[in-house]
């Protein structure tokens, strides 16, 4: 192969010595190469464009929220997202700040069967890549007795349990591994004033943490931001 691409390279070095004048070696070049020139050229500014991703992209989320069955736009370089690293200082050049509002569906109405929304909502959460839900709360009260949402007795849930211990959101696990009880699953968060300022939800809303979720204390400065009352809208 090695010696087949030098008499390859050696008789073009020849052809274009035999050839007088640079741009008519070009154009011959052009003319019998073409092919090859832009299938290289190809390649190597797609190596440059991986390389420049893979060393520069965001590797992991600081915070990967959904927000179902909204219309508001919450999404990168929007206000509420804007105001939401002003609030906390995260900067998203490190990590990601995500707040997915592209899916609807009702878990309390026919537990997703057949919506392709629920479908990728809940391979986020078995991934464990899915940090905070919020939706309806009949919704939510029936989608965290899969066990799929966060027992916010949990230990890592220490300062959120004490904060809005008055707001806590209940399920009766399906299974008895999830408990036997009715278990904390989310915070009522209807009347939090970011809620009310972009109008996520004109009704009951509920916030609920992944069960596989490592980013807990953003989750809790999400809660903080929805619900302060000093910072005012990012103009």
């Amino acid at each position: 192969m090695c010696r087949a691409v030098r008499l390859f390279f050696a008789e073009l070095r020849d052809t274009l010595r035999s050839i007088p004048g640079i741009r008519n070696k070009l154009e011959h070049l052009w003319n019998y190469y073409r092919l090859w020139i832009i299938g290289l050229g190809f390649a190597a500014g797609f190596g440059i464009f991986m390389i420049v991703r893979l060393t520069t992209a965001v590797k992991e989320n600081r915070i990967y929220a959904v927000f179902v069955n909204t219309y508001a736009d919450l999404g990168e370089d929007t206000d509420f997202w804007n105001g939401y690293i002003a609030y906390t200082g995260y900067d998203p050049k490190e990590k990601n700040i995500q707040f997915d509002c592209r899916a609807y569906f009702d878990y309390s109405d026919n537990q997703g069967r057949g919506n392709t929304y629920y479908d990728s909502f809940v391979s986020f959460i078995d991934a464990g890549l899915l940090d905070a839900a919020v939706m309806e709360k009949d919704s939510l009260e029936a989608f965290g007795a899969t066990g799929r949402l966060l027992d916010l007795n949990n230990a890592r849930c220490k300062n959120i349990l004490e904060k809005y211990g008055d707001r806590l959101v209940f399920s009766v696990p399906l299974r008895e591994e999830y408990g036997t009880g009715p278990v904390p699953v989310g915070v009522d968060i209807t009347d939090a004033r970011k809620i009310k300022e972009y109008r996520v939800y004109e009704e009951d809303c509920c916030l609920g943490i992944g069960a596989g979720s490592r980013n807990i204390e953003a989750v809790e400065a999400l809660l903080e931001y929805l619900f302060d009352e000093t910072q005012q809208p990012v103009q």
